[in-house]
């Protein structure tokens, strides 16, 4: 399928394959949280619109558009309600929401629409990104990122390069097809079965990872079945991912100006 940025303007914006790694992930003892790879497959789910100047922050905890005061390093400037420059970030909304400009819009096929939200699997002190689907299949007007103060007095600083958004698409009306239902698993003998030799696996395990047995070190410390695309039994599972090679994006045909 094609999913086309169409610029609105001469402004460059950077917008680029969602980054697999995160510095907390890194941080934790031996990388361990990449263990975990439905965690790692989320971080690089989709794009990111990235910064392109340093930003900072601060809200008073007010309901008006003036109670964000913003600045911007590159630009050499400030902001209230009253003198507000033309940037990627303002206080649009007021209540304490910080929006961001995109300034592009994307398309989507007929029947698919686009998930909005910030860097997943991402954090930031005092603030909060917002989440929004977008019927991008027809609207024809860029769209905003927001993010939501949650606690006043606070200066938060969004850096040159650093990832305001991040989106990808979703299938159109889907949710409203999808018909959940509640079964036991014993009605499903083979779901049974590998739910049970996974949670052998894993009983075997937390002793070691309590320290009650032998030391526990490298591979051993971890099931792994999922990480290698196995059921618990052994068996291969087809077309398993442990990373995701997203397309960058790439100027195609440009019409002349009119």
């Amino acid at each position: 399928m094609d999913l086309v940025c169409y610029l609105v303007d001469d402004n460059q914006v950077d917008i680029r394959p969602a980054r697999n790694r995160r510095e907390w992930m890194n941080q934790t003892p031996g990388s361990f949280a990449y263990r975990c790879l439905p965690l790692s497959i989320a971080n690089g789910h989709g794009w990111e619109i990235r910064c392109p100047g340093t930003c900072e922050a601060e809200w008073n905890g007010g309901s008006d558009k003036g109670d964000i005061q913003l600045a911007f390093e590159d630009e050499g400037n400030s902001s209230t309600e009253d003198e507000k420059p033309t940037a990627f970030a303002e206080s649009h909304f007021g209540s304490g929401i910080l929006t961001f400009n995109t300034g592009v819009i994307l398309k989507t096929p007929p029947g698919y629409d686009l998930w909005v939200t910030g860097p997943t699997n991402e954090f930031k002190d005092g603030v909060q990104a917002m989440s929004a689907v977008i019927e991008s299949y027809w609207m024809p007007f860029s769209f905003t990122m927001n993010w939501k103060f949650t606690r006043p007095h606070l200066k938060v600083r969004f850096e040159k390069g650093e990832p305001f958004c991040f989106f990808f698409p979703v299938e159109h009306g889907l949710l409203e097809r999808v018909n959940p239902t509640f079964e036991q698993v014993v009605e499903r003998s083979d779901l049974e079965r590998q739910y049970k030799s996974a949670l052998y696996k894993r009983a075997l395990l937390i002793p070691f990872e309590k320290g009650k047995g032998r030391e526990v070190k490298g591979k051993d410390r971890f099931e792994g079945w999922y990480i290698r695309g196995e059921m618990p039994d052994g068996t291969e599972v087809a077309d398993h991912k442990t990373r995701l090679e997203l397309k960058p994006f790439k100027m195609g045909h440009r019409s002349p100006r009119r």
